[in-house]
This record gives C-alpha cells, structure tokens and sequence, in this order.
C-alpha cells in the first residue's frame, strides 16, 4: 500500500512539472483531464476559478501606455464600447458619447504612485455635459468624472478613485484618455457649445513613502462642438475612372450624403457644397446644376476659377429621412487637339471650429460649415482620355 501511495504522488509530480504555470489554461488542462484523472479532481475547480478572465485584444491608438504592470482591474462590460480613439477635433452629438477630448500620460521617478483623483477642468462650462468618462490606455472605465461643486466656473470635473486599486509602478508611464457624455436636447442639451479641456491632473500617494502627490499633466486636447444632428460620411457615388466626353448635361460628379440626428425635431440639412476642380488639357465647364436622387428639380452652380458653389434648397439637402446623392451635371468642352485631358471634382476641406469648410450645414438650430473630417473630405469620379 505504501509503494501504490508514492507511485500515485509520484505520477501526480510528474503530470504537474508537465504544465509550467504559465501553460496551465483550461483548454489544456481539459485535454490532460482523461489522461490524469487525478490531476483534475486537485485542480480542475482552481483552474476555473482563476485562468479564465476577460480578454480584449490590444487597442493600438495615440493613448497608448508602457505601463503593462499596472495594478487595477475593470468588469469585462466597462470597456469602451467605441474603438475610435483618434483626438482629432469632431462634431459631438447630443445624447451620444463625446469624441475622444484628451489624452494625457502619468510618470512618477521616485516610487509607484497610487492614483486616488483625477481632476478635469474644461476650457469653458458646457451646459450639454452631464459627466465625463474617464478610460486607461486598453479601454477600460476608470470612472464618471462629476462636477465639482467646490469649484466655482462650473467647469471642474473630479473622479475619485479611493475605493479601487489604481498603482503606477515606479518609472513607468501609464495613459489614459477623456469622452464627455452629452446630454439630449430635452435633458438641457445645446447646439453648438464648443468643447475642450484645458487641463487634467492627477492627485495620488506614494506606494512607499506614503508621500502626497499631485501632478498637472500635458497631453492633446482637441476642440469640439455640439450638435443636434451630424453629418457622418461623404463618399464618391460614381466610378472611381471615366471616359471625359464633350457634350451637354454630361455628369462630372456624384456624392453620397449620410448623416445622423438625435432626436425627431431636429433638422439635417445641406446648405452649400463648395467644389475644388481639377482640370487638365484646357477642358472648360459651363451650365452647371446640381440634382438630388428622387427628384428632377435642378439647382444652378456658379464656377470661380477652379471653385464650383452649389447653394442647396431645403428641397435638395434634406438628409432626415435617408442617406442623399447629389449628382453634378456641366457642360463640358474638351479641345480636339489636346493629347490627354483630365476632370475631377472634390470636397476638400473638412474644416474646423474655427475655419470653414467646404461642406455648410445645418441641425435645424445652428449652421455649421465644418464636419470635422480627415481632408480631403472626398474625392468624385477621375474623367480623363
């Protein structure tokens, strides 16, 4: 009996040395359980218990961090659900989750640092926000930043962190960025509220020493602003190439329009397409007009040297019930005796809060000439021969 005994603990060593710590997952172990029996029946229930945890894939993104060792630890459902972490300057919709606002980075030399505040101020109080989400460098929830009412401007937001673990270890950078959730219009939400943060800091003790910390933190704060409604894509409508033809009523360019709204009394309407014209080989334009899908009304366009603007009637920029096409039409003149000749229009200007755009349009309540888009906007259809 005694010989059976140490046999058994003696295969039991053997089939444990056989899975280092680091290879003991549960698909594994379960392919080892008809195996060794009595290896499962130690460990099956422990195994269970703590290698199977929530695993996201890497964000790769401008927030993100070095820090892999940090100490803290989220539910699985307190990530962020949108991947889109660039910090570009972006209309904000009302009711939604803000655009990324900032990211900043934490770094302590002297020992780790306990984080137990993080403090964002905004360059102006903005009545459309009811909290700030506050996210580390893989996405997950930090916390609700809420307004201080101890600080008076109404611009002061304060996340206290005291009751979860949030240790940066010594000489390591640890990131993380801010969203701003927006109210709707009926909950105190305004168009056109401009929406930036002008400084984030963090307060924390030393994981050693207990020595109070307070750090104020650079990062890049892009500039928003509110609206009840958004224009989400523009995108070429047509062939990407073209044969370039002389003629009349001859379509040089088509778009598609898509956009959003938050609520059902909110307009979404195009107010004024402003065109770049590319041409080679001396092809000139004339007659102009612009046609939304669905509709055989016209709207003349003016040419200025390589600019083509199109005003928009309520009629023809309309985007409340559906994603529109606007479709170009000219009359186009292509020299005989040129040897190769080219057309393309485009909407290239994005814009920002501050400078217009090549797209003007409204949410029902403001005017906005700016989508907040990469440049160029889009590109139409390339005629050449």
């Amino acid at each position: 009996m005694f010989h059976r005994f140490l046999s058994i603990a003696t295969i039991a060593a053997t089939v444990l040395a056989a899975f280092p710590a680091h290879a003991r997952t549960v698909d594994r172990v379960n392919s080892a359980y008809y195996r060794q029996p009595l290896y499962m029946r130690l460990s099956r229930r422990t195994i269970r218990a703590t290698v199977r945890k929530p695993v996201r894939p890497p964000r790769i993104s401008s927030a993100s961090s070095s820090a892999s060792s940090v100490s803290s630890a989220f539910p699985a459902s307190s990530y962020d659900p949108d991947s889109d972490v660039s910090l570009g300057g972006r209309i904000a919709l009302l009711g939604d989750a803000s655009p990324v606002l900032g990211s900043v980075k934490v770094f302590n030399n002297a020992e780790p640092l306990r984080i137990e505040t993080v403090t964002v101020t905004l360059e102006n109080a903005v009545t459309s926000v009811d909290h700030l989400l506050i996210y580390d460098h893989d996405g997950g929830l930090l916390g609700s930043a809420r307004l201080d009412s101890s600080v008076s401007g109404g611009k002061t937001y304060l996340l206290n962190i005291k009751t979860r673990k949030l240790t940066i270890p010594q000489r390591s950078e640890y990131s993380f960025y801010v969203r701003a959730q927006l109210k709707n219009r009926d909950a105190g939400g305004v168009s056109a509220e401009l929406l930036q943060i002008d400084s984030i800091a963090v307060a924390g003790v030393g994981g050693w020493s207990n020595r109070t910390y307070a750090q104020s933190l650079t990062g890049t704060f892009g500039m928003h602003q509110t609206a009840r409604s958004m224009i989400t894509g523009i995108i070429n409508a047509g062939a990407v190439n073209e044969p370039l033809l002389s003629g009349s009523d001859r379509e040089i360019g088509r778009f598609r329009f898509i956009g959003v709204r938050n609520d059902g009394g909110a307009d979404l309407r195009l107010a004024q397409l402003t065109f770049t014209l590319s041409h080679v080989g001396g092809v000139t334009l004339s007659d102009v007009q612009i046609v939304a899908d669905g509709s055989s009304d016209r709207a003349s366009c003016t040419i200025s040297s390589s600019t083509i603007t199109c005003p928009l009637s309520a009629s023809f920029g309309s985007l409340t019930s559906s994603s529109r096409i606007l479709t170009l039409l000219a009359d186009v003149t292509v020299p005989s005796s040129a040897p190769r000749a080219s057309l393309q229009l485009s909407l290239n200007e994005p814009g920002t809060s501050s400078s217009a755009g090549s797209i003007q349009w409204t949410d029902g309540t403001t005017t906005f000439d700016w989508v907040g888009f990469e440049g160029p906007v889009a590109r139409g259809t390339y005629y050449s021969y």
